[in-house]
């Protein structure tokens, strides 16, 4: 009899448990769904840990028993409050009707957090309103050009910059993804990873874990200095796991750049290879395949103010012109000529428009081979933008850097986006 009374009470328990995870994931709004997570959530915890402890039935399970309940009826209306006035103060937004109660007691954001961070709502009528108002902040001659018809395909204007921290590979690269979201208004985001694949194949992971935890530490001390002095707010992610997933981006291409150094990896820079191995950890080059979007590689070194030809290495890529004209409409750099390597038999792209419409001048050059190769000893290189990412992708080749798989002496940025 005892054990079919715990069995009825462990079933009670688990139903509320999965009544409590449809309503976090189905109710529209923080409130309710906090409603659903601290009430049918608390229920069915408790009508779990009475069956175990009827089925138990010893003397110290019981004990164990009623105290993990009392705390659960103490703990979780507190927790539940908390997280409610929290919602309520960032200006979470409220779907049921009626008045608000809790106007002028407490101060509430003007936006919701996903609108000031640029997240978009996964309800479908959200989505609308965000798209709306998306649409209203992009430039008056993005705006004219997307309503025409029959012309090249506009990607949005930016409006969050993502950069990597990474050790040793800091200061430059945040020093860039500033200035890019302050002059295009972007919020701003710093990560932080560690990658656990490079400890999982060290023969000391504990070691190795605490090493690189220290490395990321310094690097995000640098940080720190950078954005003090670029009076730059940014939000900082310290994630341990695997960098690809962790950096995927899916939303509109054009809408997220992720900014990243020419060298490095998120083991930051800590020795760690396996006897008798040659395995190093680098994945750089395979971001740009995991982030929906324009992937900036910054230079190493600050380029002169001479510096103003960009390179378009042209293979064929049916995206490049409007990759090009959204890297200028958004200012990445200030160029005066556009560049255009291409391979013979192509035809003649929109390339020389976009430049004819941002007052660069434009010239077409024949391609040095049919990878990314483009033609050496350009003067004044800033940039080079590719449609696809150098093959193989290894930052380092027989213990030679990939920028010069596109050229000898590689020093300017490097645009890629993906198909």
């Amino acid at each position: 009899m005892l054990a079919i009374l715990s069995i009825l009470f462990k079933l009670s328990g688990v139903a509320f448990l999965c009544i409590a995870a449809l309503g976090v994931i189905k109710l529209p709004d923080p409130f309710q769904r906090m409603h659903a997570a601290t009430k049918a959530g608390t229920l069915g915890a408790g009508l779990v840990i009475i069956g175990s402890v009827i089925a138990h039935g010893a003397l110290d399970a019981t004990l164990m028993g009623m105290m993990t309940v009392i705390f659960l009826l103490l703990t979780v209306p507190v927790a539940g409050h908390l997280l409610g006035r929290a919602a309520y103060v960032s200006g979470a937004r409220l779907t049921l009707t009626g008045d608000d109660a809790l106007a002028g007691v407490l101060t509430r954001a003007d936006k919701s957090l996903d609108k000031r961070s640029g997240w978009v709502s996964l309800a479908p009528k959200e989505q609308a309103d965000t798209a709306r108002d998306t649409s209203d902040r992009q430039p008056p001659t993005l705006r004219k050009r997307l309503k025409q018809q029959n012309e090249l395909p506009m990607l949005p204007a930016i409006e969050a910059v993502r950069f990597a921290v990474i050790g040793g590979e800091v200061v430059h690269v945040a020093e860039r993804a500033c200035t890019i979201a302050q002059r295009t208004g972007a919020s701003l985001s710093a990560y932080t990873i560690i990658d656990t694949h490079a400890i999982h194949a060290a023969a000391d992971q504990a070691g190795l874990r605490r090493l690189i935890r220290e490395r990321a530490s310094d690097a995000i001390s640098d940080l720190k200095s950078v954005t003090s002095q670029a009076d730059a707010a940014s939000t900082l992610h310290y994630d341990e796991g695997d960098p690809e997933h962790i950096l995927r981006c899916e939303t509109e291409p054009g809408r997220t750049l992720l900014v990243l150094p020419s060298h490095g990896w998120f083991h930051h820079q800590v020795e760690a290879r396996l006897e008798r191995t040659t395995w190093e950890p680098d994945g750089l080059l395979r971001l740009p395949g995991c982030h929906r979007g324009p992937v900036l590689f910054v230079a190493d070194k600050p380029l002169p103010d001479t510096a103003r030809t960009v390179v378009v290495r042209d293979c064929g890529e049916d995206h490049l012109a409007a990759l090009v004209e959204w890297a200028l409409l958004n200012k990445l750099w200030n160029a005066t000529q556009l560049l255009h390597v291409a391979d013979k038999e192509l035809k003649e792209s929109r390339l020389a428009e976009v430049a004819d419409r941002f007052g660069c001048s434009y010239t077409r050059h024949p391609a040095p081979d049919s990878g990314c190769t483009i033609p050496s000893g350009i003067d004044g290189l800033r940039a080079v933008v590719l449609g696809r990412t150098p093959r193989p992708l290894r930052t380092r080749w027989y213990g030679s850097s990939w920028l010069n798989r596109i050229a000898p002496d590689m020093a300017g940025d490097v645009l890629i986006m993906e198909r």
